[in-house]
This record gives C-alpha cells, sequence and structure tokens, in this order.
C-alpha cells in the first residue's frame, strides 16, 4: 500500500470520528431520534439546556439531574402511553419550557410528578386520562402559564367526576407557586393537602368538583383566581391561616350541594375582597373560628351567606345583594356582623351617620326547616312560607344580626356604580314608556 493510501485512509477515519464527535454534540443539545429523549438527557451534563426540536417523542422520561429542556422550532409533544408518569422530576433545580404533553392512559399516577426542589414548569399543555401534575414532599417549585384538560376520546363514553384525578395536587410540599394557569374539567382544579405556605394567584378552573381545594394546611394565599361551572369554587377545610383575596367565583350552581367559597373548620383567616356571583351559596362557613370576612361581593347567588355552628367571626363592610336569600345562621353565636349593605333593607339612620339605628336580624326559620325536610324547598317565597316564617319571631336574641348596617353601598366600590348604572337604566326604561303611553293617550284623545 502506497503513501497515498495511507493518506486517504487516515483522512476518512479523521473524517468519520469528527462527524460522530459532531453528531453526539447535537443529539445533546438538539435533537437525537424523535422516539429517543431520555438518550438525549442522558447524554446532557448536568446544568445543561437542552434544546429539543419540533417532533413527537414517547415517554416516559426521567429527569436525575438538573436540566432545562426547552422547546425550539415548532411544536414538542410527548406522548405516553405507560403506567408510568409522562415525566418524573427527580432531581432539583431543572426546568420545562413550552412542551406539549399527551398522556392517554388511565392510572394511579399523574402526567408529571415531580419530588424534586427548586424546579420550574412554564408554558405547558398537558392533555391527561389521570392527573396533570402532582408534587409529593416537594418545596419551592414553581408551575406557572400551564394549560391541563381531561383528555376526551371520541370511541369512549364521558368520564365521571370521580374517575377523574386533580389538575395539579400538592402532598406534604410546601412554599410552592402556582401562577397563571389554567385547568378544565378535572376532579380537583388545585388540591393541596397536608402543605403550608403555598401560593394559588391567578390561575382560571372550569368545569371540575373543587377549583380549588385546601386540606389540612397552613399559611396558604389564594389570589386573584377565577373559578366557574365547578361544583364549588373554593373549598377550605382544616385550614389556619389561609388568605383568600380578590378572587372571582361564578356560576356555580348546578350541584344541590354548590357553593363559592366553602369554609370548613378554618381558623384565623382572612377573606377579603372577593366576588361571589350566580352561585347556589355565595359563601358558605361551618365550624369555622376567628376569621375575618371583609370587603366581600356577594351578588345575584340563591343564597347570599351561609353561616352554621360558626363562632366568633368577623363579618364587616361586604356587599349583599340581588341574591334570592341574603344571608341564613344557625347554631352560630357571637359572630360581628357590622357595616355591610343588605339591599333589601329599609333601615333608619336617626344619627345621620351611614348605619342604621335598627339592625338587619337574619330569620334562622327557613334554613331550619329545610335542614330538616330538604323537600320543603320547594316552597321558597310561597305565601305560605312567608306567613310562617313571620309566626316563627321567638327567640330572636340568638338570631345573627348585623348590629351597624349601611344605608348606602360605600361610593368607592364598583357595586355602587353597577347598581347607579342599573338605576339609571331602568328609570331611562320607565321614561321611555312614560312618553311612549302619553303620546298614544293624547294620540287617542285627540281622534
Amino acid at each position: 500500500m502506497n503513501e497515498l493510501s495511507h493518506k486517504l485512509i487516515k483522512g476518512l477515519i479523521f473524517i468519520c470520528i469528527f462527524s460522530f464527535l459532531s453528531n453526539q454534540e447535537g443529539s445533546a443539545n438538539e435533537q437525537g431520534s424523535p422516539d429517543n429523549l431520555q438518550n438525549l438527557i442522558r447524554l446532557a451534563k448536568p446544568g445543561e439546556t437542552l434544546l429539543i426540536q419540533a417532533g413527537d417523542y414517547k415517554g416516559p422520561i426521567i429527569i436525575d439531574k438538573p436540566l432545562h429542556l426547552k422547546v425550539v422550532n415548532g411544536k414538542v409533544r410527548i406522548r405516553n402511553e405507560s403506567k408510568q408518569p409522562a415525566i418524573q422530576i427527580k432531581a432539583d433545580h431543572s426546568r420545562l419550557t413550552g412542551i406539549e404533553i399527551v398522556d392517554s392512559l388511565s392510572k394511579e399516577s399523574a402526567a408529571i410528578v415531580i419530588t424534586g426542589n427548586d424546579n420550574i414548569l412554564e408554558n405547558l399543555a398537558i392533555q391527561t386520562k389521570s392527573s396533570g401534575i402532582q408534587l409529593s414532599n416537594a418545596s419551592h417549585n414553581t408551575i406557572r402559564e400551564t394549560r391541563i384538560i381531561w383528555l376526551e376520546q371520541k370511541d369512549e363514553p364521558p368520564a365521571k367526576m370521580s374517575q377523574k384525578g386533580n389538575g395539579i395536587d400538592l402532598w406534604k410540599s410546601h412554599q410552592n407557586n402556582i401562577i397563571e394557569n389554567t385547568v378544565v374539567n378535572l376532579h380537583d382544579g388545585i388540591y393541596l393537602e397536608n402543605s403550608n405556605l403555598n401560593q394559588v394567584e391567578s390561575n382560571r378552573i372550569d368545569y371540575s368538583r373543587y377549583g380549588i381545594h385546601c386540606m389540612y394546611t397552613n399559611g396558604t394565599i389564594i389570589r386573584h383566581n377565577v373559578g366557574s361551572y365547578n361544583v364549588t369554587g373554593a373549598m377550605i377545610m382544616g385550614a389556619k391561616n389561609t388568605q383568600v383575596i380578590g378572587n372571582t367565583f361564578y356560576k356555580q350552581s348546578e350541584n344541590v350541594n354548590s357553593q363559592g367559597l366553602l369554609l370548613y373548620d378554618v381558623q384565623t383567616s382572612i377573606i377579603e375582597r372577593n366576588r361571589l356571583e350566580g352561585n347556589r351559596v355565595g359563601m358558605y362557613v361551618e365550624q369555622s373560628q376567628n376569621n375575618d370576612l371583609r370587603n366581600n361581593v356577594i351578588h345575584q347567588n340563591f343564597i347570599g351567606l351561609q353561616l352554621k355552628n360558626a363562632q366568633q367571626n368577623t363579618c364587616h363592610s361586604n356587599l349583599f345583594y340581588a341574591n334570592v336569600i341574603q344571608a341564613e345562621g344557625i347554631d352560630s353565636r357571637n359572630n360581628q356582623l357590622k357595616e355591610n349593605y343588605w339591599d333589601n333593607f329599609q333601615g333608619i339612620d336617626m344619627a345621620n351617620t351611614g348605619h342604621s339605628s335598627i339592625p338587619y336580624a337574619i330569620n334562622p326559620f327557613f334554613q331550619k326547616l329545610t335542614e330538616a325536610v330538604p323537600a320543603y324547598q320547594l316552597f321558597f317565597q310561597s305565601p305560605g312560607m312567608f306567613f310562617l316564617e313571620s309566626m316563627f319571631m321567638t327567640n330572636q336574641d340568638s338570631w345573627t344580626k348585623d348590629t351597624s348596617p349601611l344605608i348606602r353601598p360605600p361610593l368607592t366600590t364598583d357595586i355602587h356604580r353597577s347598581l347607579q348604572s342599573k338605576n339609571t337604566l331602568w328609570m331611562g326604561v320607565f321614561l321611555f314608556v312614560a312618553s311612549i303611553s302619553t303620546i298614544f293617550y293624547l294620540g287617542v284623545r285627540r281622534i
């Protein structure tokens, strides 16, 4: 073999080695085979950003070191048909951005399971036949701008609520941030159990059982969320030091147990500036003590506020208007109701303070009657029920009362402006009808 042949062989070997190394680097940083994402993760170095090119990839995958999986140049979809989670994050300081997940098998595990800390999930789209994202003993994680929906399949009957998992599920997971996510048609939208100091903010939850569900939590912040067409907008149970601020829960009315906001065994919590509209019960408070319910708007519910075995709560500066029943209270003592506005109450302001000198008393007759015999709800607002209620006027000292109800709603509230605009509208309608009637009447007289 001559010298030229040796040079050619060496050159070919060099080219092959260079090509192999180049391909290995591209796999770690861009894409490999569309069905081999786990191999890309295995090849990547801890702390590396793994750029995933467009395509469908097979799950399940496991992230066991700090990585940033980021989508470039199109849509990345992970399809998982196994009993395992589509993605397991066991590491700390990892990040997922812009990935779609289709988890098409009904199972116990969620589409994404996180057991690490300080991870970030953002801008994901998850379709699931189980649960969306589960955090177990995982803290300081952030889930944001992610959409989770129940995976409907044409060849299957609609799933029952009890067959579905939760959208975002926390178990013994603390100080996590759940921000600006959307959950549709899951069992509970966002569920927290034995998990403390979590922040649930600016999420949208629709067509679930409980939009937000807290069980045995401490220090949860629930702020600026919106829920509609759930059985209950938010269910807070066995919780302490919770802040429920600036949320909107509307159209929770399709179920006999529907409430906008349900507090059960809740202690030392603040319920402030929430809008509860068009629900069966706006706010339901049972076996809860030492809470501050203030500056909420409770509007167009069947029952505005319902108290049962609730003690030593403060309810002030709330607006109750256009509810069928403004409030009910039974077996609830030592609650302080003051300075609320009740649009069906005609008070007398003898001292010109803006507050009525006559208290607003909540008659418990209808609530006690229907609790004993639920079928009597059929007689709601019937003449006979009004008569019976007027006869049930004994033992008024035990009734829940607003001691200083507002004569007018506060001028600074949007509800006052809304009421003004409605009054203006009705006055305009009245004047229009009166004008037409006058013209017609004068015309007839001339004839």
